[in-house]
């Protein structure tokens, strides 16, 4: 092969190899989970609500519509309209308050709850499904508080 055919070559294939559009952009859905629910003496619920960002590019979730189940049983929905914005990979926190369907109170030691409903972004736009399915703990020192 000539310098010429090696030359050409290499000048082609730098302008093919700059034609890419970068990094692929790749939207996951995310998942909501709770971090603390505190009783409150009134007989409300405090609760910590962390929304994770599975995907490699920001969201800003826009709303979330959930159940909480504890024993198999529905306590309660948090069904509100959020303005998070979170970094792709990454996770945020928003705190809400929530009137328990009866006088249901978590039991004194761990227990099992179920988080379920729809997580809704307006960039990208998309609605997404989600379960979460985990154990809280009592916070040490903290009456009245699980983690």
């Amino acid at each position: 092969m000539s310098l010429r055919n090696v030359l050409a070559l290499m000048v082609v294939s730098f302008f093919l190899a700059s034609c890419g559009s970068g990094p692929v952009k790749r939207v996951s859905p995310p998942t909501a989970s709770i971090q603390e629910l505190s009783v409150r003496p009134d007989g409300s619920w405090h609760l910590r609500i962390r929304v994770q960002n599975f995907s490699n590019v920001s969201m800003t979730f826009s709303a979330i519509d959930a159940k909480l189940e504890i024993a198999d049983s529905e306590v309660g929905s948090i069904t509100l309209p959020l303005k998070l914005d979170i970094p792709g990979e990454s996770a945020d926190v928003f705190e809400t308050d929530m009137i328990p369907l009866s006088s249901t109170r978590p039991q004194a030691g761990d227990f099992a709850y179920r988080l379920h409903g729809k997580i809704s972004s307006s960039e990208p736009k998309g609605n997404f499904n989600f379960e979460r399915k985990s154990r809280l703990s009592p916070a040490p020192g903290l009456v009245d508080t699980w983690r």
